[in-house]
């Protein structure tokens, strides 16, 4: 059974897969816990409380499906691992050496658009520069396309500048003047 998009659980695999596929938290002090963490506790917050007992519960699940093991300390604080199982079954992304596998065009394109505010403006323009990077075409200043399966990688770029509410992905069949494209991006 798959973990389903944006459930506790899939957070939780993806914070560990984020922080390198080992993660530690403290529940003495979680709202002290690193920027990466702080997803993970604000999913487990409710009336500013933290509410270990369902963390925990969802850690169990993730456990038993072999996906992570989990050790608490005795400093109060709980290690989790990715397993190789977890793995495999998990994004495993470099920020800095992922790529698109650009074998074979489906004969979709993907427009990437986003509308990310001001204050985040550092993690806008990093998300520009890794879609240059990925040989994105740039429509805009923030309109990107490419004929390639991306899904995966933009969730994850996302997820890692905590932008995925400001970001969109069209899929779009045919457009005027895409010519000029399939020759940019050697399609025929």
């Amino acid at each position: 059974m798959k973990l389903q998009r944006n459930s506790r659980p899939y957070k939780i695999m993806k914070y560990v897969l984020v922080g390198g596929g080992i993660l530690m938290l403290s529940f003495i002090a979680p709202g002290a816990s690193a920027k990466i963490i702080k997803g993970i506790i604000d999913d487990y917050s409710r009336k500013k409380k933290f509410q270990r007992e369902k963390f925990v519960r969802d850690l169990k699940r993730l456990k038993e499906r072999q996906l992570i093991n989990y050790q608490e300390l005795a400093d109060g604080r709980i290690r989790i691992t990715l397993t190789k199982r977890g793995k495999k079954e998990s994004l495993v992304y470099n920020l800095d050496t992922i790529t698109l596998n650009t074998q074979r065009w489906d004969g979709k394109w993907r427009l990437v658009i986003f509308d990310i505010p001001h204050p985040k403006k550092r993690a806008r323009e990093a998300l520009r520069a890794k879609l240059k990077m990925l040989g994105f075409y740039p429509i805009q200043k923030s309109v990107f396309l490419t004929p390639y399966e991306c899904e995966k990688e933009i969730d994850f770029i996302c997820s890692v500048f905590e932008i995925r509410e400001h970001v969109l992905i069209l899929y779009i069949s045919k457009f005027e003047g895409e010519e000029k494209f399939k020759n940019h991006f050697n399609l025929s």
